[in-house]
């Protein structure tokens, strides 16, 4: 595979995974409040701590190749916009992290990718 597609679509998946897991959370723990038999609070952990370790590899990923993180930090933007209180105007993506801490890690993530496209490669 060429490497500037590679990077492309490390980055996509940089942006993309951590959205994804924080939808899930949120669909869990929807579930866990309806029917906490059904499902447990653990895979709400779960799916944060793999929005943490999807994060980590999108920052790791940026001492090699600064555009892995400028394309992540550009698909959180897009999802993120959204749900920022600065920025209402703008239509909701369907997994858009709108939950409360979602919020918050969707702001972590920009500032994580942003910080690693400024650095850098080594």
């Amino acid at each position: 595979m060429n490497d500037r597609v590679r990077t492309v679509a490390l980055g996509l998946a940089v942006g993309l995974v951590p959205l994804l897991l924080l939808d899930l959370a949120r669909i869990l723990g929807d579930a866990a409040d309806r029917d906490p038999v059904a499902t447990s609070r653990w895979w709400v952990v779960a799916c944060y701590l793999g929005t943490g370790i999807a994060a980590g590899v999108g920052v790791g990923l940026g001492r090699r190749e600064r555009l892995v993180p400028l394309i992540g930090l550009a698909v959180v933007l897009v999802a993120a916009l959204p749900v920022l209180p600065a920025a209402g105007w703008v239509p909701a993506l369907p997994f858009a992290p709108d939950h409360p801490g979602g919020e918050a890690v969707a702001i972590a993530l920009i500032g994580a990718y942003a910080w690693a496209a400024l650095r850098g490669p080594a």
